[in-house]
């Protein structure tokens, strides 16, 4: 648990500068006025009731079934805050729970702190993000599909794979960069991010009020039921409030437009007249290029651009794809370190590959299906469970893994085959039938689905 609160405590700091160039955009068409009672109660209607109550112990139960006196309570609440410019001590206090991503479990890199907030001051963050999101997604950078509405993973896989099949096909040369940015959510300098906004019009009551929010924040580690000692923090937002993806987006639009203006020779063709430089999922950023010279100059500036807002990159988890290159490799490197030449990668959960082939996507997406059927293992055995339950829970838990990202594979016959040949596999262990027993895979499917030919592996793929 130590290490957990020293790994919050203890994250990247750099030289940071909180000058920005340039004008200041005009502020923003939204209102200023203390939130309404029809802006709270609406917020309380879209809680989700079965949350984790924060550090202050009040579920979000308690609020939804409050009623109109709540309501109206939590209105005068808010317009004090509002206008005073100042939260309650204890809305600045949050339970981290450290949530485990991949690698080894004795490594604190490995985990993702989430931090649970008390509920006021969450349904405080959401009003405020209601009213600016609409004037943010017209300034967002089209490049940016993290944290939008009617955008996600799918849009930057498929562009990215479409990218490159097409060059591919014409033999021009590429490179591509992935790019990881260390504890980027948890490093960002707070300072800089304000400036930002300001810079960018947003109005200063909003601005001072998420100070307020972002003020003296301190927290505990939550970890086999026990919490750490208080700590505290001063830099990054945090994971869990409702406008934490929303602020970091700006972050990330700064530190891109600043870096990218200024590369000339950067990015590739893509419609006539037009130049792909760069996509980003929040900090997920790909860097596309047909010349290493550009290539390196975009890499300096974003690594100086970074700095800006105390991050930095991890230059070991950074990659560089190569298609199609004739020269020998290219020597490309950030903060002086040489980024490693991998022949695939795993962008937004999805491998890419030189060519835009997806082989090794589906062979990965068949191994990890495998591995979500065998994890279930025990309901699919259980007799008193009907076929209907299990082919809906197969179809959720284990052709969703199957199928991720399908509707950006430019599929081949023997690729539709493998795929098929596991996904008829499986429903014939689940309706226990054996080979010897002389079933079509038709009527397997229609044993178990319901259906004979429209459930299928190629139409399901058709339907994406």
């Amino acid at each position: 648990m130590r290490a957990f609160r020293e790994g919050e405590e203890t994250l990247p700091t750099l030289g940071r500068t909180r000058a920005f160039g340039g004008l200041s955009c005009p502020p923003w068409p939204v209102t200023t006025d203390p939130p309404n009672e029809a802006e709270v109660r609406k917020e309380l209607q879209l809680l989700k009731r079965y949350k984790s109550p924060g550090p202050d112990d009040l579920p979000p139960a308690l609020f939804k079934d409050g009623g109109d006196f709540l309501t109206k309570e939590l209105t005068v609440l808010f317009g004090k805050v509002w206008e005073q410019e100042s939260v309650p001590t204890s809305w600045n206090e949050s339970i981290v729970v450290p949530i485990f991503k991949k690698g080894s479990r004795c490594s604190c890199n490995n985990y993702r702190g989430i931090s649970i907030l008390p509920i006021a001051s969450k349904l405080l963050a959401s009003i405020i993000l209601r009213r600016l999101f609409k004037t943010r997604e017209r300034l967002t950078r089209e490049e940016q599909a993290g944290f939008r509405s009617g955008r996600g993973c799918i849009d930057h896989i498929f562009t990215l794979r479409q990218m490159l099949e097409h060059r591919h096909t014409y033999r021009r040369p590429t490179i591509v960069v992935f790019l990881d940015i260390r504890a980027a959510f948890d490093s960002l300098d707070r300072t800089v991010l304000w400036d930002c906004l300001l810079k960018l019009g947003v109005p200063e009551k909003f601005i001072n009020n998420l100070k307020a929010l972002y003020t003296n924040t301190s927290g505990r580690v939550r970890a086999y039921n026990h919490l750490s000692p208080l700590f505290h923090s001063s830099s990054g937002v945090r994971q869990g409030c409702p406008i934490s993806p929303f602020l970091f987006n700006f972050a990330i639009d700064d530190i891109l437009e600043t870096a990218l203006m200024d590369v000339s020779n950067g990015g590739v063709d893509m419609l006539p007249g037009e130049r792909l430089l760069d996509l980003e999922y929040a900090d997920d950023i790909v860097l596309l290029c047909d010349n290493a010279q550009g290539m390196q100059s975009a890499l300096n500036q974003l690594a100086i651009s970074v700095r800006r807002y105390g991050m930095c990159f991890a230059p070991s988890k950074c990659k560089v794809l190569l298609q199609d290159w004739q020269d020998s490799n290219p020597v490309l490197t950030l903060d002086g370190e040489q980024i490693e030449v991998v022949e695939k990668f795993v962008y937004l959960g999805s491998y890419i590959s030189a060519g835009g082939g997806v082989s090794d996507e589906i062979d990965a997406r068949i191994r990890k299906a495998r591995s979500a059927y065998a994890n279930l293992g025990h309901l699919w055995r259980l007799r008193d469970v009907s076929l209907a339950v299990k082919s809906r829970i197969y179809n959720a838990s284990v052709r969703a893994v199957l199928l991720y990202a399908c509707e950006t594979w430019p599929l081949r016959v023997e690729d539709v085959r493998r795929l098929s040949v596991f996904d008829h596999r499986c429903p014939q262990r689940i309706a226990d039938i054996q080979w010897q027993h002389h079933v079509s895979n038709a009527e397997v499917r229609h044993r178990v689905f319901g259906h004979r030919d429209d459930n299928s592996i190629g139409v399901t793929i058709l339907k994406h």
